[in-house]
């Protein structure tokens, strides 16, 4: 069974040939460029340039040999960055560093730095006059759809791979706020400044919509997936009340749901991470098909009992845990955690095989071999 097919089967919460698997369809289901590069010398892979496909995370573009070596079912249809704006690194000593499209600065340590942190937030003042005169980028900027669609349909046309879209315009109705006004700052602005900060996500919600709208009327018809990230959980709950979820952010989500399936009949793939079985019957009720990452190492995440109660309305991909087994368990270790994830989320369909987030820097390789190794053990149905 080819790949396209066999997601579509799998999304549609029935079982096909086998679990589909992706590594490298989005920047929140890759691999860390130090990782990437230990797994290939330790198969023995054929030595090749890599390049990165997330300068924030480190993330490695993965080539088409490795692909096709651990079966990967997904290829990405990602957005451009603008024409406005391009990656400089700055030189400040013991850090590299760099500025974003919305204007905020990210800073990695040269020596044992894996990813760039946030460490400086634009929009200064909690005030209507500051977010006025705040220039927001602009999702109508051409150039980030620039080949995509020639891209998306040479790809659906000679290959039969799933096309994961991915816009690439910030980190969402709650996150994004976050990145430029700082989480501590943003957080105290829903409690003490709400009307301040329930306009700063509308701003942000607008241009979405805008973006997903552009992105879809060129890639849409070719897509099996696209995907919107958003983490309103934390490791052991939620990091906003429900009320203030349920007010203010999830009508915001669901529009965005709603463009997106106006434009193209591909599942929509919510990446969340933490403990979201907080607010999973919220994700369903708005429209969200998938749930990524699945975070089993935070709280109330047993994939049993998410499966048995979620398991016919969401698909979970992702799951295999990313926080301990990987970069710390043994080989056999890391065959259990991918036998037990199976076992639990894979009957009926409704199941994308991979890690919980991205692969991280430290995974050894072994690790990593018995990853896939066991997948291609128990993946068939």
């Amino acid at each position: 069974m080819v790949s396209r097919k066999r997601v579509e089967i799998i999304l549609n919460h029935k079982e096909a040939d086998r679990i589909p698997i992706d590594v490298g369809s989005t920047e929140v289901t890759s691999i860390n460029i130090h990782a990437y590069k230990t797994l290939r010398q330790y198969w023995q892979m054929e030595e090749k340039e890599i390049y990165t496909a997330n300068i924030v995370q480190q993330l490695a573009s993965p080539h088409e040999d490795f692909l096709e070596k651990i079966g990967c079912d997904f290829r990405p249809i990602v957005a451009n960055p603008p024409s406005t704006w391009e990656f400089k690194k700055i030189d400040e000593g013991d850090y590299w560093a760099f500025f974003d499209e919305w204007g905020a600065k990210l800073r990695m340590p040269k020596k044992g730095g894996f990813y760039f942190d946030y460490v400086e937030f634009p929009l200064k003042e909690p005030t209507l006059d500051a977010l006025k005169n705040f220039k927001f980028p602009d999702p109508n900027d051409s150039a980030r759809i620039k080949g995509l669609k020639e891209k998306a349909k040479y790809l659906y046309e000679n290959t039969d791979y799933a096309l994961v879209g991915s816009c690439l315009f910030g980190g969402g109705v709650f996150e994004q706020p976050a990145r430029i006004r700082g989480m501590e700052n943003f957080l105290m602005d829903l409690v003490s400044n709400i009307k301040f900060a329930d306009a700063l996500m509308e701003e942000i919600t607008q241009r979405y919509i805008q973006m997903y709208s552009n992105f879809l009327d060129e890639v849409g018809p070719y897509l099996s997936v696209v995907t919107y990230w958003d983490d309103v959980t934390g490791q052991s709950g939620p990091l906003i009340s429900p009320k203030i979820y349920r007010k203010y952010i999830k009508p915001k989500q669901k529009r965005i749901v709603e463009i997106i399936k106006k434009k193209t009949s591909a599942k929509v793939f919510l990446h969340c991470c933490g403990a979201a079985s907080f607010f999973i019957p919220d994700f369903i009720e708005i429209g969200f098909d998938i749930l990524n990452p699945v975070q089993v190492s935070a709280s109330n995440m047993d994939t049993k009992k998410l499966k048995k109660e979620f398991g016919k309305d969401i698909v979970f991909w992702g799951g295999i845990d990313t926080q301990r087994i990987l970069p710390f368990g043994k080989p056999k270790d890391v065959e259990e955690e991918v036998k037990r994830r199976i076992d639990d989320l894979a009957s009926e369909g409704g199941y994308v095989f991979g890690a919980v987030h991205n692969i991280q820097a430290n995974t050894p390789p072994e690790n990593l071999h018995a990853m896939f190794n066991a997948f291609q053990k128990w993946c068939w149905y």
